[in-house]
């Protein structure tokens, strides 16, 4: 599930190619709504324009400015490796937003679903995998299953298949942009979706958010929650570096980025990577009155380099598929490095490197007494 290509763009392209065709042709139109697909040839309309298909590409409703309410709607799709579900509260150029997504091929497992922010393009479901983001949705390959997604302020919950207690509640709806438009989207392999009986409407008289949050395993003790994010630059110069480069050390802070409720900071807040400009310093300063050793519980997405005071000591893949075939790259608190600190100010520093999923970091220091940690300046 790379990033969205953005749905202004390609309607400008088929501009820019053939001018008198942008003029002419008249819009596809399902459901009432006017569509602006990223490929012409792989968004298309059965039954007599009753069924909207999305073949392993984007499309958005042209004139939907969706806050709060339902978007409910039939969807079928095959056992096979896929992805695809609906965008909202999307920014007019359709690369921020919300997203819940089907794992068409994993009916019944625990991330059947999931829910993830996108900013600029870039997901980030390897940051939002607990039970809060994710659900066991059971699938018919047969024939269509009803999906309803009810939004209200900052939440959002799915009901399917006529459950009559929602099956996902997202608890923080995490871009925060209140309001947008509203797409389709399919990926990977196998990502087609056929599309019926949709609507979007306000909510109801007494429709309301009903569910909680999950109980999830809380971060542990002593999270470092707020991180000094930089500048981005290319990877390849800091990939050898034993000690990390003055120019490189140099580079100004971007963003404070505050973690999310799990404890991760999802770097995307400060800018999404670029090519060849995907890696970020993430940094804080640890203050102590004496010199000491104190162990780091740490997690990441792609690849890190973590330095003490400019000299390295952690070199790690953490990525998607790095490790074997069914390494998902989600990040949580798995690993640890003891930090040799000496008395003042230390400075800890993560280069972290993002191809696919989630750009995140996350670090603890449980043995707080006698340290002082904030974000470099």
């Amino acid at each position: 599930m790379h990033g969205l290509a953005r749905y202004a763009a390609a309607a400008l392209l088929l501009a820019a190619c053939n001018p008198a065709a942008a003029q002419e042709q008249e819009p596809m139109r399902f459901a009432g709504y006017a569509l602006t697909p990223v490929d012409a040839e792989r968004v298309t309309l059965e039954e007599g324009g009753q069924v909207l298909v999305v073949d392993r590409s984007g499309v958005a409703l042209e004139g939907v400015q969706f806050s709060e309410g339902v978007i409910e709607f039939d969807v079928a799709f095959e056992d096979r490796f896929g992805f695809g579900g609906v965008q909202w509260h999307l920014s007019d150029d359709g690369g921020t937003g919300e997203y819940l997504y089907l794992r068409q091929h994993k009916s019944g497992e625990p991330d059947a679903v999931q829910y993830t922010p996108v900013r600029d393009g870039l997901t980030s479901w390897q940051i939002f995998a607990d039970a809060n983001a994710i659900a066991p949705f059971a699938y018919t390959h047969e024939g269509w299953n009803r999906l309803r997604l009810v939004v209200a302020g900052d939440r959002a919950e799915v009901y399917f298949n006529g459950s009559a207690e929602p099956q996902l509640h997202v608890p923080d709806l995490a871009t925060d942009r209140g309001s947008g438009g509203v797409a389709f989207r399919t990926s990977g392999p196998n990502g087609r979706l056929r599309i019926r009986n949709l609507a979007i409407r306000p909510l109801a008289p007494g429709e309301a958010i009903v569910g909680n949050p999950a109980d999830i395993a809380p971060p542990p003790d002593g999270v470092i929650a707020r991180w000094s994010v930089s500048e981005a630059f290319a990877e390849a110069e800091i990939a050898d570096a034993l000690a990390l480069p003055d120019a490189i050390a140099a580079l100004p802070s971007r963003a404070i980025v505050e973690v999310e409720p799990t404890g991760i900071a999802d770097l995307s807040r400060a800018g999404v990577p670029g090519r060849p400009a995907d890696t970020r310093l993430v940094s804080t300063v640890i203050d102590t009155d004496s010199d000491r050793r104190v162990r780091l519980r740490f997690g990441y997405s792609d690849r890190v380099r973590l330095f003490l005071n400019g000299e390295l000591v952690f070199d790690g893949a953490a990525g998607w598929r790095s490790r074997d075939h069914f390494f998902l790259g989600t990040i949580g608190f798995a690993d640890a490095v003891v930090l040799p600190l000496r008395a003042g100010e230390n400075v800890l520093t993560a280069a972290v490197s993002e191809t696919f999923g989630g750009w995140g970091f996350a670090g603890a220091i449980e043995e707080r007494e006698g340290l002082r940690i904030a974000p470099t300046r």
